[in-house]
């Protein structure tokens, strides 16, 4: 008899938990990213066009940080330096 009685109360507790989920995510409304993005023409052969002003100086290049999936989709771009 207390198997049953606990197995309702559970039951019960995790219908109410659902229901109330549901209800808050209907009223809540979704929140769209803040990240901005441009689109980079592209080339029919893949690459891009990149015009790089002083050439004279080293260009010092250093990546601080960039987000976990940013690349998770993406094959690596090929990189070729004319002289």
């Amino acid at each position: 008899m207390k198997t049953d009685l606990y197995t309702k109360v559970i039951l019960t507790v995790i219908a109410i938990a659902l229901t109330l989920n549901l209800l808050k995510g209907s009223s809540t409304p979704a929140m769209a990213d803040t990240k901005k993005f441009v689109s980079i023409p592209v080339n029919p052969d893949g690459s891009i066009n990149v015009n790089i002003n002083k050439v004279n100086e080293t260009m010092d290049v250093n990546i601080k940080s960039v987000e976990r999936g940013a690349f998770y989709y993406v094959s690596p771009i090929p990189v070729k330096v004319n002289p």
